[in-house]
């Protein structure tokens, strides 16, 4: 495994692009960012499988950290430019210096397939070659593309817990999601419900 000295990220959005968007948080009211780094960028895309382990210790091994640092900034600069389109999200298919951008590195790719089973049925997967650290930003950029393309900017929805600011791909057949997780901000909104209640309840002391 590629070795990171953060926790692991948050991974509730239902959608890899809003997984990058998620890789800055703040939980508990601490700004964590998954890709501060070359290192812990790497140590991302580990976590949310976009290539093999050993292709990523190679790369690790085989390139300086400091060119490692500056595809994290270029990522860095790429969540954010996404981020902010999140709260317009019809924009995403609008918007000509995101579609710059990820046209731009798309241009980049070198797509492969390979022949695999799984469970005992046989697949076709493509996958990225990963020769330079750049190309790390290639599977973001198809995930970011596909979302604009296949999913309903209506169903991107920022977390309501309060203080949260994760976002997530509301999957639920309703579309009435409301959390980026039921045990986490959406437990505590049932816990702050409750005692809003029971606190209205309470009737005071009579006086004798």
């Amino acid at each position: 495994m590629v070795s990171s000295p953060l926790p692991p990220p948050f991974l509730i959005a239902g959608n890899l692009a809003i997984d990058f968007v998620n890789s800055r948080a703040t939980p508990d009211g601490v700004t964590i960012d998954w890709l501060q780094d070359g290192e812990s960028m790497v140590g991302w895309c580990g976590a949310v499988s976009l290539f093999p382990e050993a292709s990523l210790r190679e790369l690790q091994r085989s390139v300086s950290p400091a060119l490692l640092g500056r595809v994290a900034a270029e990522a860095r600069e790429l969540r954010e430019l996404l981020r902010g389109q999140l709260s317009r999200p019809s924009q995403l298919r609008t918007n000509p210096v995101l579609w710059k951008t990820l046209n731009e590195l798309l241009a980049q790719g070198s797509a492969f397939s390979v022949l695999r089973k799984e469970k005992d049925v046989p697949r076709l997967e493509d996958r990225e070659r990963l020769e330079k650290p750049g190309q790390l930003l290639i599977p973001i950029a198809k995930a970011i593309a596909r979302m604009i393309v296949e999913e309903d900017p209506a169903r991107l929805r920022p977390c309501e817990g309060v203080g949260c600011s994760l976002w997530f791909l509301d999957q639920t057949k309703a579309g009435h999601r409301r959390f980026c997780s039921a045990t986490l901000c959406g437990n505590r909104a049932k816990v702050a419900a409750f005692r809003s209640r029971a606190r209205r309840t309470v009737t005071p002391a009579s006086s004798d």
